[in-house]
């Protein structure tokens, strides 16, 4: 090449926006995922406090959907029972079951004479032999039934008037057994509901009180990394770097948190339901609902509980992001 010639020019190309935008994403993404391998124990640290926060919240939903399943089921099952004469025709039963009906707060009425009642015994009891031998030896004849649905537990004072003072009831009702108005039951039911309620409010206390202790673990840690990491950020400053780019990586971070605790914590709330809920069947409790919305809609609890962790920890790194990234901190 001569002297008078002039050397070729390089034209370098400016990289469309939307390339940078997405290089600066992908180098934002992976710093987080770096920063979580820097200080180990502290992501360990993080992760178990949320996910124990996690886990005390899934358990809440889930024990106060299954109480107050119970409660309503309970209350739905609960009726007046009413009981007539053996002797009591069909014809008469459907008769005192129409006036029944008729009365104030009644739902539903439903009748079974002596025949169905002493069928329904037999079947219940037809793994004990001696038992129902006996029973047809002494010709014991069990009384006609009229099982009344109720709208409201506490208001049973109609259905007691229409027994104590309609002249057909008199006339037919079984006085050896009194008919049932729902008290003891009713005090069962309010008991539970009173649990259901204790237990709701006290997962909601301990979610709370976790709930603030994550946020404050997250936010020591990510401001442990600001200043372990603050001549890589005052370098960073000096190129011309802007603070949602050193911000990032550190959101980066506490979102991950959120995502590994959301998968521990649905992982053993799954595994602990599985555990418990033949027991719970046991006493009683309702699981099936719950039971049937966790196995269908598995992908919507998951979803759930990545979307309230990945907000925990990136509430938690902004706060400290916003307090401790200050251009004036890395000039102490």
């Amino acid at each position: 090449m001569t002297s008078h010639q002039k050397s070729p020019v390089k034209i370098r190309l400016a990289r469309p926006k939307q390339t940078r935008r997405m290089l600066t994403r992908s180098r934002v993404i992976r710093y987080g995922l770096r920063n979580l391998t820097r200080n180990a124990w502290l992501t360990i640290a993080a992760t178990a406090v949320m996910t124990v926060t996690l886990l005390i919240i899934l358990a809440t939903v889930v024990m106060s959907q299954m109480l107050s399943s119970t409660v309503v089921k309970l209350r739905d099952n609960i009726d007046v029972s009413i009981y007539f004469d053996p002797k009591t025709d069909d014809d008469t039963l459907r008769n005192l079951a129409g006036k029944m009906q008729l009365v104030e707060n009644v739902k539903g009425v439903t009748i079974s004479n002596s025949q169905s009642e002493y069928d329904k015994f037999v079947e219940e009891n037809k793994n004990d032999r001696n038992l129902i031998k006996t029973i047809a030896d002494i010709e014991i004849n069990f009384p006609a039934v009229m099982h009344v649905k109720i709208n409201d537990l506490n208001n049973v004072q109609p259905i007691r008037n229409m027994v104590e003072e309609d002249p057909q009831y008199q006339k037919w009702i079984y006085t050896r057994r009194q008919p049932t108005y729902a008290g003891d039951q009713q005090q069962t039911i309010n008991t539970i509901a009173s649990w259901a309620d204790l237990a709701q409010r006290g997962g909601l206390t301990a979610a709370a009180v976790f709930l603030i202790i994550s946020i404050l673990v997250i936010f020591n840690t990510i401001r442990m990394a600001i200043f372990s990491r603050r001549e890589e950020i005052e370098m960073m400053k000096l190129v011309g770097a802007d603070k949602s780019f050193i911000r990032g990586p550190f959101l980066i971070e506490a979102a991950i948190y959120g995502i590994l605790a959301a998968l521990i914590a649905t992982a053993l709330g799954f595994a602990a339901f599985a555990w418990l809920t033949p027991r719970l069947s046991n006493y009683g409790v309702m699981v099936d609902s719950v039971q049937e919305m966790m196995v269908s809609w598995w992908w919507v609890v998951l979803a759930a509980m990545i979307a309230i962790g990945v907000a925990i920890g990136y509430v938690s790194a902004r706060l400290s992001a916003r307090r401790y990234l200050k251009w004036e901190v890395f000039h102490n």
